[in-house]
């Protein structure tokens, strides 16, 4: 008790420092959950088999709404490298469209929510009658393809651009064409460079081949 008496000062300064290291560590915490939280998240998922006839699903798993402002489709095979906006439907025909009926993809998309982008075929379509030569096709045999779909977005009140990108592998199969992701799920895009690159596709005619 008496040495507890003589360094009193020193004991409730240690105190002291140590509340400190506690709240700053609590308060580091909270930032980096809070942080996570805010960051936009989208999936980019097939439903309805694994075939070319299988729909693109896009998924808001962000804290706050999205508003989708592009879907970009990038078709690699030994023909060359298609980059191609495929965010208004045009001339295409679905067989079964998504309730919200809105010949564009564009749109908001509430926190949980899905939306259905059509068919793979469809989108393939899109974009193949957009090239240049237009008319070219994914035949079997013609060669390994490849088909990555890029989803642009503004997420939240901050106006802040967001977006995803997933590629799958277009396998021939002897019952016709099915679609192998190459990843687990949808990579994020969040860097400061990415993000302009998105800006200037917004706001640049995006080329048809690159």
């Amino acid at each position: 008790m008496q040495w507890i008496l003589e360094h009193r000062e020193s004991i409730s300064l240690l105190v002291t420092v140590g509340t400190l290291v506690v709240w700053i560590v609590y308060l580091q915490v909270f930032l980096a959950s809070y942080r996570r939280q805010r960051k936009p998240t989208i999936l980019i998922n097939l439903g309805q088999g694994r075939g070319l006839d299988a729909h693109c699903l896009v998924t808001n798993m962000s804290a706050e709404a999205i508003y989708i402002h592009a879907l970009i489709a990038r078709i690699e095979g030994p023909e060359g490298v298609l980059v191609c906006s495929i965010t208004e439907l045009d001339n295409e025909t679905w067989s079964d469209p998504s309730e919200i009926r809105l010949w564009t993809r564009q749109g908001p998309l509430k926190a949980g929510h899905v939306r259905d982008m059509g068919s793979v075929q469809a989108i393939i379509d899109h974009a193949m009658e957009s090239a240049p030569e237009g008319g070219r096709s994914l035949e079997p045999g013609a060669g390994r393809h490849s088909l990555e779909l890029k989803v642009i977005a503004v997420h939240g009140s901050e106006d802040l651009l967001a977006g995803a990108r997933r590629t799958f592998d277009i396998i021939q199969h002897e019952r016709g064409p099915a679609l192998r992701p190459r990843s687990y799920g949808a990579t994020q895009i969040r860097s400061k460079r990415e993000r302009r690159q998105m800006e200037r596709s917004l706001a640049d005619e995006l080329p048809d081949v690159i």
